[in-house]
């Protein structure tokens, strides 16, 4: 994501919109400076370290008056003439807004520190305010939230990139010590399908398990689904991959323990599964329990989850999924195996011996 010129951040209250601006700056940047309206630098500082984003030396910050707002941003001006920073950031301009006036000398400092300066400028703003200065922006990012009784939802919409790809949204989380961290890759690439072999049954029935796809394993209650889940995490490991279970409110950890396997309870909360998800830094995730979801808020639960699964998959990781039946969500999967049995059946996959009974 190349964000040159100016680029405006805008959601309303909590979307993350400092985060952002923080996240880029920081990953991009070795000299920010950076002007607050609403936070004085010390509690800046120690709220973004708390997120990773320790700026040091990197960064200057100013506090923005809240009145007399054209005065300020020609101080402002002469400042980053004097700085020469490679970014600047406004958070945000949307008090300087409602105070009345300040469009010209936003429109102005942005002009001027663009084109004359060659420095690239973030400003955040509340919704109602984006309307006012989103014309003189290169990049307009836009951050959803909401927030329900099954955890919080934040997506960013990449609604124009001046001279590159817009028109998608990217969902993420925001976590201490990590700060944004991204559900799905922010390349518009997807990673290469990398065949995992198992050492088990899925083997012969799909071919193993696959880097960069979403896998379903179905069946009844009992059927064995938490067993091969189990089986086959424990087998990776012996073969040197790293693999990770994660149990939706509880769903079935005890029986990991038992396996050696590296695992993790989440409660009923969409967003601390998919950050639990998204945190493993290893090869292979598997999840059992999404089903409580959907029984507890309904069946869009589930699908946004899987498709958000889907997302994180293409980035390189193989996620596993179990599943009492399909919910008619079969479109998301790329790989589905019934179990029947403790003995399985490759209904959908690259390899294997699809629609073949075989014994786990």
């Amino acid at each position: 994501m190349g964000l040159r010129g100016v680029t405006l951040v805008y959601g309303p209250p909590g979307a993350g919109k400092t985060t952002f601006a923080a996240w880029y700056t920081y990953s991009n940047y070795e000299r920010i400076f950076w002007v607050s309206v609403f936070e004085d630098e010390v509690s800046f500082r120690r709220n973004m370290a708390a997120l990773g984003y320790d700026f040091g030396g990197r960064l200057t910050f100013w506090e923005a008056p809240l009145i007399d707002a054209e005065a300020f941003f020609g101080t402002l001006l002469d400042a980053v003439a004097r700085e020469r920073p490679q970014a600047l950031v406004v958070d945000s301009v949307t008090e300087a807004l409602a105070a009345g006036g300040g469009v010209g000398a936003i429109h102005n400092i942005l002009y001027r520190a663009v084109k004359q300066g060659g420095v690239d400028v973030f400003v955040t703003a509340e919704e109602e305010a984006a309307s006012k200065v989103t014309y003189i922006a290169d990049n307009v990012i836009k951050l959803d939230y909401e927030v329900y009784p099954y955890g919080a939802v934040r997506e960013v919409v990449v609604k124009k990139v001046r001279g590159g790809r817009a028109g998608f949204s990217l969902p993420f989380v925001i976590r201490e010590g990590r700060g944004m961290v991204f559900l799905a890759p922010v390349a518009s690439t997807r990673a290469a399908v990398e065949r995992l072999e198992t050492g088990t049954c899925l083997d012969e029935a799909v071919g193993g398990l696959y880097k960069g796809l979403l896998h379903a394993i179905v069946g009844p209650v009992g059927a064995g689904k938490t067993w091969l889940m189990l089986k086959v995490a424990r087998s990776l490991k012996e073969r040197g991959r790293k693999a990770l279970y994660i149990a939706v409110s509880g769903a079935g950890a005890v029986y990991a323990d038992r396996f050696g396997v590296d695992s993790v309870d989440v409660g009923l909360n969409v967003e601390e599964t998919l950050a639990a998800v998204s945190s493993w830094d290893g090869e292979v995730v598997f999840v059992r329990g999404l089903e409580a979801l959907a029984a507890m808020y309904g069946s869009s639960v589930l699908y946004m989850a899987l498709r958000i699964l889907s997302q994180t998959a293409r980035g390189g990781k193989a996620v596993v999924v179990s599943l009492r039946d399909l919910h008619d969500l079969d479109i998301l999967f790329d790989v589905i195996v019934r179990v029947e049995e403790k003995s399985a059946v490759g209904m959908r996959g690259p390899g294997g011996r699809i629609g073949e009974k075989i014994t786990c």
